[in-house]
């Protein structure tokens, strides 16, 4: 069996994204068609979210409650993902790390951002995508 079926015949993943990702952003694009949408959620307040510019970065053991969108993804979307955030598995994180959490939906990935962040780049109201579309009105 080829590599390529190999792919295809894999069953799908959740992402859940928080950032530039989500819908009507920038990198969304990187989700391709082949993507579906099962919803937005709210997680538990247990994260920060950050201004890192043009992208947030997500850290855990925070008190927020974070705005994501959940995607069902192939295989080969989520390697697109994971290239997009700098993960590759089985190397130490740099960039972000890529981790599990509960969604309504089932088991998500989300990706956990490694380096320090500044306090004061804080997005309190845990969701990026107004939050950053404001920064530029």
């Amino acid at each position: 069996m080829s590599v390529l079926k190999k792919v295809k015949d894999e069953k799908p993943f959740l992402v859940a994204v928080y950032g530039s990702l989500r819908k009507g952003l920038g990198n969304h694009r990187v989700l391709g068609t082949d993507s579906e949408l099962l919803g937005e959620i709210k997680t538990k307040p247990e994260f920060k979210l950050y201004d890192l510019g043009y992208y947030p970065g997500l850290k855990k053991d925070g008190d927020t409650s974070v705005t994501m969108e959940v995607y069902r993804v192939t295989p080969s979307t989520l390697m697109s993902v994971n290239r997009l955030e700098g993960y590759e598995e089985g190397r130490e994180a740099s960039f972000y790390d890529r981790e599990v959490i509960p969604t309504e939906f089932g088991d998500a990935y989300t990706y956990i951002y490694v380096p320090r962040v500044n306090p004061e780049n804080e997005v309190k109201t845990g969701d990026w995508k107004p939050y950053y579309e404001s920064k530029f009105e």
